[in-house]
């Protein structure tokens, strides 16, 4: 569904105005990844769109190559996001390196070692994604335990999870019913950067001056 793809596309561009304005307020490190994949995520789908409404081999070929490594870029820089979101949660005398937040980057390295085996490029995907979802249920679980401003942005992981379980683990929606869980995504995404933005209140004073 064409349509479908154009509209998570819109909802990317308004997912990455919104964390533009948490990266340059908030922290750097923190918000750049997340950015950086939501600018990719949105790239994904223009693509995904334009290639729903033309009929070009070669473009297809194209498109399927850069979704492909979009995708593991993606999930690799929102881990990365993670780890300097759990390290800087911890007191100075207990952070680690932050060297060692670049260390899910190895993920693009992984799978170059595996790009020639359809099923295994599946399995670690799948694995990618619900290891991100749950590092991110654990950590925004504990915040929302210390912080209710939190509880926002685990719905959104919540609402990620249920989109991760119908692609992945229910037969025939990832391709006949797609705008279930892009639909899915599309909330999520939104749901998400909103709780973020609730949750540091610069950035939510900073928003309602600008509007």
């Amino acid at each position: 569904m064409p349509w479908a793809s154009f509209l998570l596309a819109l909802v990317s561009v308004f997912v990455v105005s919104k964390l533009l304005g948490l990266t340059n307020n908030r922290g750097r490190l923190k918000f750049l990844g997340l950015t950086i994949a939501a600018a990719i995520f949105t790239l994904m789908q223009l693509l995904v769109f334009t290639n729903s409404v033309t009929d070009n081999a070669s473009f297809a070929a194209a498109t399927n190559f850069v979704i492909e490594w979009g995708h593991v870029t993606c999930l690799a820089l929102i881990l990365s996001s993670l780890a300097v979101f759990i390290r800087e949660s911890k007191p100075g005398f207990a952070q680690f390196p932050m060297l060692y937040t670049a260390f899910p980057l190895l993920i693009v390295i992984s799978y170059i070692l595996v790009n020639d085996t359809y099923a295994i490029k599946r399995w670690l995907l799948t694995i990618y994604q619900g290891g991100a979802i749950v590092v991110s249920l654990l950590m925004y679980g504990v915040y929302t335990y210390k912080r209710n401003d939190y509880m926002l942005v685990l719905s959104g992981v919540v609402i990620f999870l249920m989109a991760h379980i119908l692609f992945w683990y229910i037969p025939g929606i990832s391709e006949s019913y797609q705008w279930i869980w892009k639909a899915l995504i599309g909330v999520a995404m939104i749901t998400t950067v909103l709780g973020y933005e609730q949750a540091d209140p610069k950035v939510a004073a900073t928003s309602k001056e600008d509007n």
